[in-house]
């Protein structure tokens, strides 16, 4: 399960339901799997900085990485920087450059969602001058499959960004799952969709809540994925990990089934 910024890997059994948590953004198109990210690209002169971050979705099984997107305005500066000064030397990485430049122009990117197989994400620029300072930020979306961008209302007419399985239903999402449904509810005052696992007799327990008002889900049991897919998110997966901290949901069993108690990270 995954939701703008993380992803959850949810296993279930005799002993109840445990899950782990990576900050991998993860998506799937075409029924291939992917991991979108930012990138950060710093440029450094004598007497200027350029940084941009762009946007990168990496295919799992072979490891191809696309660029979906970068400021262009970034580059824009830096060409006309040089233009102005055709003796400009740009610096080594692990060169220092001086804290006190004449120009410096930076382009920051924050994935907002993903939603199918669209990135959404806002952009923001600045240009520091001598004297002088402009900025400009938006927000945008790519379909990570082709690269190209796509308008944000278009989005809420495509029916792939609810994802393989899922159905709308007022104001909640369901997956039906191996003789049970997970829910996906927004939650107003929390800014958060509560999970839910609902039997066929209709009895309810919550998992938790994720940052995403439509998560996505991908189910690996059944189909079950073939071993090299498997491996290849269990890398991933780990890799993101900023820390090696498991989210465990701890249950308890009474007659009439599991309950949720609490979440502990």
């Amino acid at each position: 399960m995954a939701d703008a910024g993380s992803t959850y890997w949810v296993r279930s059994g005799p002993r109840g339901v445990s899950a782990r948590t990576s900050p991998l953004i993860l998506t799937s198109a075409d029924n291939r799997f992917y991991e979108v990210y930012v990138d950060e690209v710093t440029r450094s002169y004598d007497d200027a900085i350029f940084t941009r971050e762009p946007i990168y979705c990496r295919d799992l099984l072979t490891g191809r990485k696309k660029l979906l997107w970068e400021e262009s305005r970034v580059s824009a500066w830096e060409k006309a920087y040089l233009t102005r000064n055709p003796a400009a030397r740009l610096l080594d990485p692990e060169e220092e450059g001086s804290d006190e430049v004449s120009v410096s122009a930076s382009g920051e990117s924050d994935i907002l969602a993903v939603v199918g197989p669209y990135v959404l994400y806002d952009r923001r620029v600045v240009l520091e001058r001598d004297n002088f300072q402009a900025s400009d930020s938006s927000r945008g979306a790519i379909d990570l499959r082709s690269g190209t961008g796509v308008a944000l209302d278009a989005l809420v007419k495509d029916t792939s960004i609810l994802g393989a399985g899922a159905v709308r239903e007022g104001d909640h999402v369901r997956w039906r799952h191996s003789g049970y449904d997970v829910i996906a509810r927004w939650d107003d005052d929390r800014g958060e969709s509560e999970m839910v696992i609902r039997d066929l007799r209709g009895h309810e327990w919550t998992l938790g809540y994720v940052g995403s008002r439509l998560p996505r889900i991908f189910w690996l049991d059944q189909p079950r994925v073939d071993g090299r897919l498997r491996t290849a998110l269990t890398n991933a997966f780990d890799d993101a990990r900023a820390d090696d901290v498991d989210a465990q949901l701890v249950l308890r069993r009474d007659t009439e089934g599991p309950q949720v108690i609490a979440i502990n990270q």
